[in-house]
């Protein structure tokens, strides 16, 4: 087995005789008194909590609240708002984000109550709770970064307990890094064909070492990476573009993905993300912001380099640049996307073209034939080993314990087969400082639409830098009809006040559960 992902699919097996509810009501007695009775009802239970994984049709969205991408539409999500700086509590991107994790945690909340009543395997046992309580735990160190104190339940509430106050940000996250301490001896560093997808000893060591590194515990969170390196089980993968597309689905580099399946589970990556040429409605799109974060193939930014040349700005630059953005001329599944071309169907202003005059090419399937959400089955990567290397690094740099082991894995990302830039070295980065600017441009150019940036952006307390003032597009230097010809497409002015390091708790959830009361700041 090498694919570490959670297949969507193993989620859709219904419970047999149970009307099986994924809000945080209890079920009813006589469902809990007739359902938990063999390891095959313990093991469907299980395979439900996997089903809230991907929600693509919200997580695809999340870049395009940072300084990397912009959303034209409020449907299916209301991010745009997030973004701009102009949401309230009740806008849907906070609602559906708090709404979907809370579900997924009250399914995992119903088999840690109830699989111990199930005589089996105690092996199995082990592992299939290991596997709910890791899904839960990801939930909330989610839920954490998103919104701060959340409320926290770990069990199946009584009635008396619905209304309940939030718990502290730290309580909850060393609850999370305690229960992955837990679970990891139980979970196999691998599996066989048969289990394909489940959770892993590094899926649980990753995500220690992301909560602790968010939580500013860098020790811990360098102790916690080195722990997933020393698995030797983990390999930077050749083919970036592959992990994305569907087309690498069992890549070592995959520690923790959502899976889907062309017909059986398909999902309408290809409809946000593509545009018109691939059928897509071009609703997640790359800023300006974000092309220019790619440094020139001599190792420095464009501001810097000899080698940057502003007539012909993609050229010498990090091939990750053109493995994420589809610039002006570059083919997709053999299609030529050029947004210079004024009478094509990706140009400024078309119907259902990108804004920005960019697309990605990251997510987009090679299989594809433009048809609403019927086509698209590749994977949502929600954790790959280049995060692990990262985390180690910046772990250490906080520490200032830069040594030549921080160099090393900052290296195999940003060396990997098919980009090979050049390495960082002490001649080329001597401070703590230097080496802060490296590891978090590396984080925000390797991971753009993966769910990172947003988290990185407020830990950071750089939010209020990236996220305030005009966000801008491709320079338009070749249609002189437009009135912004020779300027850079203006896609909105964006605002970003102290409020918005916090998303606030949705209203929907005041008004269900006015215990939650104060809000975050500022809402």
């Amino acid at each position: 087995m090498k694919k570490l992902s959670i297949l969507i699919m193993l989620g859709g097996i219904a419970f047999a005789g149970c009307n099986k509810q994924l809000d945080d009501q209890p079920q009813s007695s006589t469902s809990q008194a007739t359902y938990w009775a063999s390891a095959t009802d313990a093991t469907n239970a299980v395979n439900s909590c996997y089903t809230r994984l991907g929600d693509v049709d919200n997580r695809i969205f999340i870049s395009c609240a940072t300084d990397d991408s912009y959303s034209w539409s409020d449907w299916p999500s209301d991010v745009r708002q997030v973004g701009n700086g102009s949401g309230t509590v009740s806008t849907g991107t906070y609602n559906n984000f708090w709404s979907n994790l809370y579900r997924m945690i009250a399914t995992c909340n119903d088999v840690t109550d109830n699989i111990d009543r199930v005589k089996m395997d105690d092996d199995l046992k082990a592992r299939l709770k290991g596997e709910a309580r890791f899904l839960r735990a990801f939930a909330y160190q989610q839920l954490i970064g998103l919104y701060g104190d959340v409320v926290f339940r770990d069990h199946t509430p009584a009635v008396a307990e619905f209304a309940i106050p939030r718990t502290p940000r730290a309580t909850v996250a060393k609850w999370i890094v305690d229960e992955l301490d837990a679970i990891a001896p139980a979970l196999p560093i691998s599996y066989g064909s048969s289990d394909r997808g489940r959770i892993t000893r590094g899926a649980a060591l990753a995500l220690k070492a992301r909560t602790l590194l968010y939580e500013g515990n860098y020790a811990d969170a360098a102790t916690a990476a080195k722990a997933v390196m020393d698995l030797g089980y983990y390999k930077i993968d050749g083919n970036y573009v592959s992990l994305f597309n569907g087309n690498n689905k069992e890549s070592l580099e995959l520690i923790l993905t959502a899976g889907y399946v062309k017909t059986t589970k398909p999902n309408s990556l290809a409809t946000w993300v593509g545009g018109p040429s691939m059928g897509g409605w071009s609703q997640v799109v790359p800023l300006q912001s974000l092309v220019d974060a790619y440094e020139c193939t001599d190792g420095k930014t464009i501001d810097q380099s000899t080698v940057y040349d502003a007539a012909h700005p993609f050229n010498n630059r990090d091939p990750r640049l053109k493995m994420v953005v589809i610039t002006p001329g570059d083919v997709l599944n053999g299609v030529t996307i050029d947004v210079t071309n004024k009478s094509g169907l990706d140009a400024l202003s078309k119907n259902n073209a990108s804004f920005t005059g960019y697309y990605y090419r990251k997510y987009l399937p090679t299989d594809i034939d433009g048809n609403w959400d019927s086509n698209s089955y590749n994977d949502m990567v929600l954790m790959r080993y280049p995060e692990v290397l990262l985390i180690y690094a910046e772990a250490k740099i906080e520490l200032n314990q830069i040594d030549q082991s921080v160099y090393d894995a900052i290296n195999q990302v940003r060396q990997r087969p098919g980009v090979g830039m050049p390495a960082v070295t002490a001649a080329t980065a001597a401070t703590q400082d230097a080496m802060r600017e490296v590891v978090r441009r590396e984080r925000h150019v390797e991971f753009p639409m993966e769910d990172i940036r947003l988290f990185d952006i407020r830990r950071w307390k750089i939010a209020d830098k990236v996220m305030n003032g005009v966000a801008y597009g491709i320079l338009n230097n070749y249609d002189a009809s437009r009135a912004d010809y020779g300027k850079h497409v203006v896609i909105e002015t964006r605002s970003f006040a102290t409020r918005d390091y916090l998303w606030p708790v949705p209203q929907s959830e005041i008004s269900a559960n006015s215990a939650v009361l104060p809000n975050n700041t500022g809402w």
